[in-house]
């Protein structure tokens, strides 16, 4: 009977103690799993930057967030969206399962919380303030003023790099705890269950030798209020996972669906949960991989997750709906495990298509933006507001300045120009700041990286947050250098053309058409002798200055330049007060409108006496410079044939016949002088040549062909240091050249040899093969046309050629 009843007693207390081991080892698996949820959910809100949702009464835009630029943004779409950070969102879920009905309470807390409604209460001041002792994790039952029991839950949350968004303002920084979240489970069915199950295992086990069936009937009861405690955790966790907007499906181990909440339900295109549960999700969602391509079990990470026990969090992939639509999801999955045995897993994924497309249009916005200000021809800058350093700069400062953008960013005015400009930049930032004005400076000048001054004309204009606290200042940049200059230029121009215009003795006019009323310069003025006092301003009165010769010369050219849209230049005489003659030269414009009607002329007006005078006397002297030039070259050539009669007829010919050549190629009339004299003396060189070689009656040796070959660089040397206005000594030296470069002296080839040469040359063998020569007869101008037609283009100029053969088929004859 002892042995028994130590038996029962053993039993029962072991019972006992497996009962509340199992209780709170149920009790800690549901808190971690909802913690484990709303953690990895606030994780992904966090490492995204938060989540825009619609601006409602519901989710206004929150005060807490506005130091963060794109706290609200517009969608294509035109709705707009206001940021969300985690601690929102949490906050949100709280108030939905309140307001469902759930039990299950979560808080987010601090001790030093931003927003007043995360206080934390006393379990919590005293489970955070154990985390900042190396505590992991708290769980207790507490009793809350109200009466109710609850089982409590708590981890810390630690700051990381992500948390900074929105934490940094606040002096958070990475590895700090910066608070933690509870769960409270209620827990006053499963006390009383407990409760009851416990008395039913005393008193089980003390009639349990007598009543064993009755003790059965007590242990179906137990099991029945168990399975009753259960249920209703599974519906506060339903009720928990249905209030979620993302979707939450489970799967076992094999990957069927164990449960799936109504987001989930509803973006797979199913109608209710029955139609998922032990369903294989990998296959009915058609699981693939960013591209499209299907993506195999043995390559699920959701699956190799679960099996491996691990956390799983994918940014982009793709399911499939019961219609066969993809979309693009986020997803994270993490495995159950109870008593260290993987049961199965848990997945939460959103539909991320909006999110895509908002990233897209926010991308293809910013390259917009930033390509705009890169390839804008004006410097662009931003300064931070505090320290006035520099954040950004395009290309366009880069070459202004002429510092590469590394060496820009992070400095300030001091640390790149004189103190004296960086005091002045920095004087008008601080005004520009405070003022909330946009300022224009129309000119300040800047010292650029290798000392040159630049002049520039700036805007700048302050940024401002939602709380109108300023952020940055914008800055551009005109470089108005150029402009500066031109400007300065301009005005010394204008006066260099006051002094030259009365220096040159030119003045200017204009006439409007309408009124024909004529407004002059003062040297206009002097030029008709005309007093500007008396002066009527019409052309009539101009008219009476001019000399009664050449009135209808003025008049044609005035009439000429209304009719024909272009500019007239005349030359006319007008006569002075006491009857001189003077020369003028005018010039006249038409001004246009936009209907191309005339509406003004504008001329100027030059005396020229005192050229026309020069020139004159210049004419005269080029004359007898002209006489006396050819009268020295006709010396030459008279003397050239003193010593040998043959050479001199031949230059008059070959001179004769190249004129008539080069007139017939179109040579203007100075040209053709050229020719002729050039041609007149081509064979000077050969009066260095013994005249017994150049009058011998036989063939020449090689010796005496070489020294005769010497004579058109010994022409070129006698007459190059004279100065003549055409290429004569040119002429001598190249007249034995040929075209394809077998000719002498040099072997010039094309047009390296000087056309007038190329041009005496055709001349030269025509005469010399027409012509007797003192070692053969005339071999007649036959033999001679045949030459240069046999030899066009090769040995002689193919123009002159067609011109010479004209010339000579039109009946041209040697004198």
């Amino acid at each position: 009977m002892l042995a028994w009843t130590l038996i029962v007693a053993a039993s029962l207390i072991w019972n006992l103690r497996q009962q509340s081991h199992t209780n709170n080892t149920q009790l800690k698996a549901q808190v971690e799993a909802i913690h484990s949820i709303n953690m990895e959910y606030r994780n992904w809100i966090i490492h995204n930057g938060g989540v825009y949702v619609p601006v409602t009464d519901r989710t206004p835009r929150s005060p807490w967030l506005s130091h963060i630029v794109d706290r609200d943004i517009k969608t294509p779409s035109g709705k707009e969206l206001t940021l969300l950070n985690s601690s929102y969102v949490f906050r949100l879920i709280q108030e939905n399962m309140a307001a469902s009905g759930a039990e299950v309470k979560l808080h987010i807390s601090s001790l030093k919380p931003i927003n007043p409604m995360n206080q934390a209460d006393a379990w919590e001041t005293d489970a955070l303030e154990s985390f900042a002792k190396g505590v992991k994790e708290k769980a207790t039952i507490d009793i809350t003023p109200d009466g109710k029991t609850y089982f409590r839950f708590m981890r810390p949350m630690v700051t990381d790099g992500y948390c900074l968004k929105c934490h940094a303002r606040y002096g958070d920084k990475v590895g700090d705890i910066r608070g933690g979240v509870s769960i409270a489970l209620p827990i006053d069915k499963v006390i009383a269950a407990a409760n009851a199950e416990r008395n039913s295992l005393i008193l089980g086990h003390s009639l349990i030798w007598g009543l064993g069936l009755f003790g059965l009937f007590i242990g179906g009861r137990r099991q029945k209020q168990s399975i009753l405690t259960i249920e209703e955790s599974e519906a506060q966790v339903t009720l928990l996972t249905n209030s979620i907007a993302h979707a939450i499906y489970g799967v076992d181990l094999d990957g069927r669906c164990t449960f799936a909440n109504d987001a989930c339900i509803e973006i797979l295109g199913f109608n209710q949960q029955s139609e998922l549960l032990g369903e294989e999700m990998h296959s009915l969602m058609k699981h693939s991989h960013k591209d499209g391509t299907i993506c195999l079990k043995e390559e699920c990470r959701i699956l190799r997750g679960l099996h491996d026990g691990k956390s799983v969090h994918v940014e982009h992939e793709m399911f499939g709906r019961k219609n066969g639509e993809f979309f693009p999801v986020t997803y994270w999955a993490y495995p159950v495990i109870l008593e260290g045995e993987i049961k199965g897993g848990v997945i939460t994924f959103i539909d991320i298509t909006e999110q895509l497309l908002i990233k897209d249009e926010l991308k293809t916005s910013q390259r917009l933006l930033d390509s705009i200000i890169e390839n804008i021809p004006v410097m662009v800058f931003l300064k931070d507001a505090k320290n006035l350093r520099f954040e950004m700069f395009n290309r366009a400062g880069e070459a202004l300045l002429g510092y590469a953008r590394a060496d820009l960013i992070g400095k300030n005015d001091y640390d790149l120009f004189p103190k004296e400009q960086a005091d002045s930049f920095t004087q008008n930032d601080r005004i520009v700041l405070q003022s909330h004005q946009l300022l224009e400076t129309l000119e300040e000048k800047v010292k650029t990286a290798n000392g040159d001054i630049r002049w520039l004309h700036t805007f700048k204009i302050g940024l401002y947050d939602k709380n109108n606290q300023a952020t940055h200042l914008l800055g551009t940049s005109l470089d108005i250098t150029d402009r500066k200059h031109a400007e300065d230029s301009l005005r010394e121009s204008e006066h260099k053309l006051a002094e030259a215009q009365r220096m040159a003795h030119l003045g200017h006019w204009e006439q409007d058409i309408a009124t024909q009323q004529i407004t002059c310069s003062n040297e206009v003025y002097r030029i008709y002798e005309l007093n500007q006092y008396d002066f009527p301003g019409t052309q009539a009165a101009l008219l009476k200055r001019t000399h009664p010769e050449d009135v209808h010369l003025v008049k044609a050219a005035y009439a000429a330049s209304l009719n024909s849209h272009s500019p007239q230049q005349i030359e006319y005489r007008i006569v002075g007060n006491n009857g001189h003659i003077k020369y003028v030269q005018q010039k006249y414009e038409v001004v246009y409108d936009s209907d191309n009607k005339p509406i003004k002329i504008k001329g100027t007006v030059q005396d020229v006496t005192t050229l026309k005078q020069a020139q004159q006397t210049l004419l005269e002297h080029q004359k007898v410079l002209e006489n006396a030039l050819e009268g020295t070259i006709h010396t030459v050539t008279m003397a050239v044939e003193l010593r040998d009669p043959y050479t001199g007829g031949h230059q008059r010919r070959v001179a004769d016949l190249a004129c008539s050549i080069a007139s017939k190629m179109g040579l203007d009339e100075n040209r053709i002088h050229g020719v002729r004299l050039g041609a007149m003396i081509h064979d000077i060189g050969k009066i260095g040549i013994p005249a017994e070689i150049l009058s011998k009656p036989s063939k020449l040796t090689p010796v005496e062909m070489q020294l005769v070959r010497e004579h058109a660089t010994m022409g070129f040397n006698i007459l190059k240091d004279i100065q003549f206005p055409w290429p004569i000594a040119e002429i001598a030296h190249q007249h034995h050249e040929r075209v394809d470069g077998t000719g002498y002296p040099n072997r010039l080839r094309g047009d390296a040899i000087l056309l007038e040469a190329r041009i005496v040359a055709v001349a030269d063998v025509v005469e010399s093969i027409a012509s007797h020569r003192p070692y053969r007869p005339t071999l007649g101008l036959q033999a001679a046309i045949d030459e240069i037609k046999n030899n066009r283009g090769t040995l002689y100029d193919a123009l002159a050629v067609d011109a010479c053969l004209e010339i000579l088929n039109a009946g041209f004859e040697f004198t």
